[in-house]
Order: C-alpha cells, then structure tokens, then sequence
C-alpha cells in the first residue's frame, strides 16, 4: 500500500513481538443492517436523512457478544499478550496466534514500512491557487464557522509544518489557521509533501477550516477501526493512498496475511458503512497511474486494474483535471500568490493524462464485494451502452469511478519557506474534500444535517444537472506510457470511470440544497 505519489515496498509479516501494536478483526453479526441503514440516512429523500446513529448504536448491532469478547481478551493475556476492545475490534501488543481455537478471530493487521514518497511537479502553466480554484467551482466566500476536514496519512508520512500551512493561506490572501495539538493525531514528523499537499489544499479552499492531520502506521482497516473508536473525530476525511484493489492481501507478505483480498476489502468497506452511519463524509483519490494501475505502470499486464480504496463504494472517489492555458491573458489578480508567481488562466478543464501532465488519473470498476450501488447504476448504464472505448473484459457489474473530479496540476505547495507545484489525485481529493466542508458549513448555517456519505446525493444532483460534465480524454495511459485502448476507458457524455460526474459547481450544489 502507498501514497499516491509514493513507491509501493512490501513489508514483511512476522508471529511475535513487532514494534507498536496491532489491530485484530472481530467476526461482526447483522452487518447487512448497517449497510440498508446507511442507504436511508444517506438519501436526501428518505425520511431518515441525515439522522445520523452514534458508535454505540453501531456497536450494539454488529459487536460480537461482550462475553466472549472478554473471554478472548483474558486467554490472550495468559499467552503474554495484551489487548483492549476497539468496536469490533482488539488493538493487541503482538499479533496474536491465527489458530482455529480462536474463531472469532477474522484476521489480523499488521503494521508495514514504505519507501520515500515520489512527487511530480507542475510544468509552469501557472498555480491553481485560491482565485482559480474559486472561479472554476463557482465558489463564492469560501470562509467557514463550523466546518471541519482532516487529511490522513498512512506508513510513515513525514507530517505537516504549520509555517509552511500559514505562508500559503497568506499568498493566498486568508486569514490564517494551523492545525492544534488536539487535532494532530498520530507521529508528525514535519515537511513531508504528501502532507504538506494535504492540508495546503484544504486550507486553500476552505478559509478558517477546522484542521486535522490523523497518521496511521498500518493500512486502511486499522486506521477505520481507530478513527471509529475516537471520542471526538473530525466531519470529512481526505486519503490520497492506494494500491491495487487484488493485492490488498499477499499471504506472508501482506498487512493480512491469513486473508484474501476480497476478505479484506469487504470488511473495510464495513468500517467506511459505519463512517457514513456516524455522519462522515469519506474522500478518496482515484489514483495517478490511469486504469491499468501502478502495478501495470509499464503495460506489461493485460487489462485494468482498479486500485482500493478509491474503488471501495461507500467513499466519494476524486478524479483529477488540468485546466488548459488560455492564450489571453487580461485576469486581474488579487492575491499575493498569483500577481507575484502567477497562475493559470483558461475555463476549460480535461482529464490529467500522461501525454499532457505525464500522469493518468485513476479509474475503472471495482472487482471485489459489493453489487453496483443503486445510486450510479442509471449513471453507469448510460456510459456502458455509449459508443465511448472500452477494454474488452473489465467488471460491468461493479462499482464505477471516480464520482467527480477537481483540478491536480500544478497545485502550489509551500516546502520550507519555498513555493513550488505539485501534482496528482493527492491534489484533488483534499480540494474537495474542502468543498464538502464549505457545503456542510452551509447545512449547519440552515440548522440542516451534514452531508454524511455524499454519493446518493452527488449522483441525484448529477441528474439535475448541477455538475460540468467532460467529455473528452482517456486513462489508458499510466505515469510511464500508454498502454492502448485495452487498457483503460474513453469519456463520454454524463459520467464515465475518467472523470466521473464531471466537475461541480459549488453555487449549484447550493441551489439544490437549498431546496430539499
């Protein structure tokens, strides 16, 4: 598993002592109530929108029997090892034995190590700062009382450094804000670019935000399972990592090692269902290496690969666009960060690919777990019966995205008191995961519910035409080269697994909330 703009290093599984400690799944019960509960809070038409449960009300249907779970805990701590109940869950000092004995016992993540991140930088066509972001999205003020957005990190990203946050919000003409103690969760080593991204982004778009930096050493089902069980957790959550949706799992090599992939991603999507219960809207990239994936990066593997967790169906996965360069130049600039370094100019924006940024945006069809949502499939039925490229064999029947995308190049990030541009769906996703919080802002301003789990609501927007639809462009190219039209898709009219529904209209969206 990796940063979106990070390399992917296996990390090894070993019984016994390992540094920190570990989370182990429970066997859960009624999980499919969960699942018919989050449809109806999430339907902007159902009488129990927004009537969001709390972690108790979740636990109470899904937990094990208390008696049982006590019992294995106290059996455990006879073989030398110490655990304590999370949810559905035990987080242990040591990965505890995988026998039959233990039959509650799913299966056990454990922590991992990565490489270095690697990043693209933007080709000086001009930032996407504050000003551009605003006219492309029809966002209007931008400044927020009760809104909060949080970017996770996985594996050793290095963290945030709130001088670099407070240069860019300055250049960037707001009124600065840094993430506090309370809401920096997890080890922050400071300066990383994955991090810095994040949050700069965040910032950028939503003035006087409420932000959060929330680390987490393993993968992306123990992170769920700690997040759940905080006291306090922040309203949108942004994660710009991925890695192939089938090789979640490698048995000896992987974070679960006596799982498959399809195990592993089913129960994740469980702890994402609990999420959407609690009133949490979940953003994800859609990945930077086009639909054949980073495990394809050189074509040498047929078909496409979807990656995980943007392909998951209860997260809003975000695609990325590059604006193109208008020729006329006659913009009057306001902020610091665009008189003095420049920024781009141009209305028309396109699917990042590796012919025009020299990186693809992520897309396709989930292959594991769950059937098409309801909420995309007259999407997804439309697109599938258009005359748009297609690859030959891919999953029909799955889980189609990304759901929308917003711009990922040249998104100017402060790196030690030096502005630079930095591109990928790692810019995309904290964007909008940022116009999620100006939208919830919005909600709580009327004394309406937040949005929660956005997809049955961007999907209904969708069809009253609120988004910007692209119909041009490709992913069957990757970060090194294009692998062929039989290895990706072409756009089309209304929504396809390149940009999704388009690019939102954030005016619009507030129209349309406004009437319900």
């Amino acid at each position: 598993m990796f940063s979106l703009t990070s390399l992917f290093c296996f990390f090894a599984f070993m019984i016994g002592t390992i540094e920190g400690s570990v989370i182990v799944a429970l066997r859960q019960q009624n999980t499919d109530v969960l699942v018919k509960a989050l449809a109806n809070v999430s339907d902007p038409f159902s009488p129990q929108y927004g009537k969001y449960w709390t972690q108790k009300m979740i636990d109470d249907v899904v937990n094990p029997l208390k008696e049982d779970v006590d019992g294995l805990i106290h059996v455990l701590k006879d073989l030398k090892i110490d655990c304590f109940q999370r949810g559905a869950a035990l987080e242990c000092s040591e990965v505890p034995p995988l026998w039959p004995i233990f039959p509650l016992i799913e299966f056990v993540e454990v922590p991992a190590n990565t490489s270095k991140p690697r990043h693209r930088v933007g080709d000086g066509n001009g930032y996407v700062g504050r000003e551009v972001v605003n006219k492309l999205y029809n966002i209007t003020g931008g400044h927020v009382s009760k809104a909060s957005v949080c970017a996770v990190e996985y594996q050793g990203a290095m963290g945030y450094n709130n001088s670099d946050l407070v240069a860019q919000q300055m250049l960037n003409g707001e009124k600065p804000v840094v993430i506090s103690p309370s809401h920096s969760i997890g080890v922050n080593e400071g300066g990383g670019m994955e991090t810095q991204l994040d949050v700069q982004m965040m910032a950028e778009v939503a003035e006087n935000v409420e932000l959060w930096f929330w680390h987490e050493d393993a993968w992306v089902y123990s992170f769920a399972v700690r997040f759940l069980d905080a006291a306090v957790i922040p309203d949108v959550l942004s994660m710009s990592w991925g890695w192939s949706e089938a090789e979640q799992c490698q048995p000896g090599l992987g974070t679960c090692p006596n799982i498959t992939s399809a195990q592993y991603v089913h129960r994740t999507n469980l702890e994402y269902v609990k999420m959407g219960l609690r009133g949490v809207s979940v953003m994800v990239a859609s990945g930077d290496a086009g639909a054949p994936g980073r495990t394809n990066e050189l074509c040498l593997n047929q078909g496409v690969h979807p990656v995980y967790p943007g392909s998951s169906p209860y997260v809003t996965s975000v695609g990325a666009t590059y604006v193109v360069p208008s020729s006329f130049h006659n913009v009057s600039w306001k902020t610091p960060l665009c008189r003095e370094y420049g920024c781009v100019e141009g209305t028309q924006e396109l699917p990042t690919n590796y012919n025009a940024t020299g990186w693809t945006a992520g897309g396709g069809f989930a292959i594991y777990g769950e059937t098409q949502a309801s909420w995309q499939k007259k999407a997804v039925e439309g697109y599938l019966s258009s005359q748009a490229q297609m690859p030959a064999n891919f999953s029909r029947q799955g889980r189609g995205y990304p759901d929308v995308s917003v711009v990922g190049h040249n998104c100017p990030v402060m790196m030690g008191g030096s502005l630079g541009g930095v591109d990928g769906t790692s810019c995309s996703s904290p964007l909008f995961a940022a116009i999620v919080a100006l939208l919830n802002d919005h909600q709580v301003s009327r004394k309406k519910p937040k949005l929660g789990f956005l997809n049955p609501m961007l999907y209904k927007m969708w069809e009253d035409g609120v988004f910007n639809d692209i119909t041009q462009g490709n992913n069957w190219c990757t970060e090194e080269e294009c692998c062929g039209p039989d290895a990706g898709f072409e756009a089309a009219e209304g929504w396809d697994p390149v940009s999704g529904l388009g690019t939102p209209n954030v005016g619009r969206m507030v129209e349309w909330l406004d009437k319900i």
